[in-house]
């Protein structure tokens, strides 16, 4: 097995880390004796393909300057990575790390007891990048500084817009959020991301995994979706056009409020988000309990006719029988995993009453062991 890089790329090696860890997946498959289609293989980019990312910031003695670092996973005390460059990273963001490092010590406020940059970028090539301070921040001479570097950033050509981050602090300059562009084969869709929030890093493998989706869902238009955990709504909005109607669900408060505002971005008619767990979608589904949440997004579950079930779980998987009880009782289920031994685990119950008819790998982190996968499951 090839060696984990960090911080770096291998382009001339790239398709042998995909082979490996593709290779691994099937041999987990076959040894839960899953029978499974031919499989699509979805790439990245072999560099500058991560959209989101964070540097620890380190000065030297005399803080005349500093280094943006990573560090290696499982190492005590913690080994660190100094990177000049992270071809990991989009072009945008590179760009910005070089001009931090050009301008940022020009500002006093911003580099005192500055501990963190957290950038996020979209494919239009522009930044918000977070600064992440160990001291109170003073709103004003933030904002005043920050918004003279902004300019410098603008002169350069990029455009940038900055957060300051203390204890139970949070500053912005103008907004924490990015609009990114979803392409797909027949149609464009609009994603508001927010800095600090959870979005899908590497966004050629998130169009991949769309798309994947959207054929998954091609005879779909008599019936309903259901979505879990949708976070800011990446699914949601982009299978919304292929369904009758679509319920998703997301328990975190600004994930919820960004799906809302990517529904009305999209001009999405069909489309209601309640804010609840799975268990409790299904108690709601079940008629064990009623749920004011629902009626105040006004939504009768009973008008629903659930045929499809969007999951996207953690690495873990579905983990418990009751929630693989839950999702075995939907026709159609597209199941979104980067746990490839939770997914193995998972579809060795799920099998039993589901065939799988579609299998796709996404490699949304190159250089590593991590692989997504995609399945479509339909009942048997």
């Amino acid at each position: 097995m090839l060696k984990t890089l960090i911080g770096t790329t291998d382009p001339q090696n790239y398709a042998q880390y995909l082979n490996e860890k593709i290779e691994n997946v099937v041999n987990l498959f076959k040894k839960n004796n899953l029978d499974f289609p031919k499989y699509e293989v979805f790439e990245s980019p072999a560099e500058y393909y991560r959209m989101r990312t964070e540097f620890s910031v380190y000065f030297n003695e005399d803080h005349s300057d500093f280094t943006f670092c990573m560090f290696e996973p499982k190492t005590k005390p913690r080994k660190r990575i100094e990177l000049e460059t992270f071809p990991v990273g989009s072009k945008a963001i590179n760009q910005g790390m070089s001009l931090l490092k050009k301008y940022l010590m020009n500002y006093p406020i911003l580099n005192h007891k500055l501990f963190e940059t957290d950038f996020l970028a979209n494919q239009n090539g522009e930044l918000v990048i977070a600064l992440n301070f160990h001291k109170n921040i003073d709103e004003k001479t933030f904002k005043e500084a920050a918004t003279a570097l902004k300019n410098d950033f603008l002169k350069e050509g990029l455009k940038v817009n900055f957060i300051g981050r203390a204890r139970k602090q949070s500053i912005l300059v103008d907004t924490d959020t990015i609009l990114e562009t979803i392409h797909t084969k027949d149609k464009d869709f609009f994603l508001y991301q927010v800095e600090g929030n959870f979005s899908q890093p590497n966004i050629y493998a998130c169009q991949h995994m769309v798309q994947f989706a959207r054929d998954c869902c091609s005879h779909c238009k008599d019936v309903d979706l259901i979505e879990l955990y949708c976070g800011s709504g990446t699914f949601t909005v982009c299978l919304a056009d292929l369904f009758r109607k679509v319920m998703s669900t997301e328990v975190s408060r600004v994930p919820t409020l960004t799906a809302l505002k990517n529904i009305e971005k999209n001009n999405i008619t069909n489309t209601k988000i309640a804010r609840l767990s799975a268990v409790e979608v299904a108690q709601a589904l079940e008629g064990v309990r009623e749920f004011n949440r629902l009626r105040l997004s006004n939504i009768d579950i009973k008008e629903y006719n659930f045929n499809t079930l969007l999951i996207d779980p953690p690495r873990s998987g579905l983990e418990y029988k009751e929630a693989l009880d839950f999702t075995a009782r939907f026709d159609r289920v597209i199941y979104i995993s980067c746990g490839p031994e939770s997914l193995a685990s998972d579809l060795a119950y799920l099998t039993k009453t589901h065939k799988i008819e579609k299998l796709a790998f996404f490699d949304q982190f190159p250089y590593t062991n991590h692989l997504e996968t995609g399945v479509l499951l339909t009942r048997r």
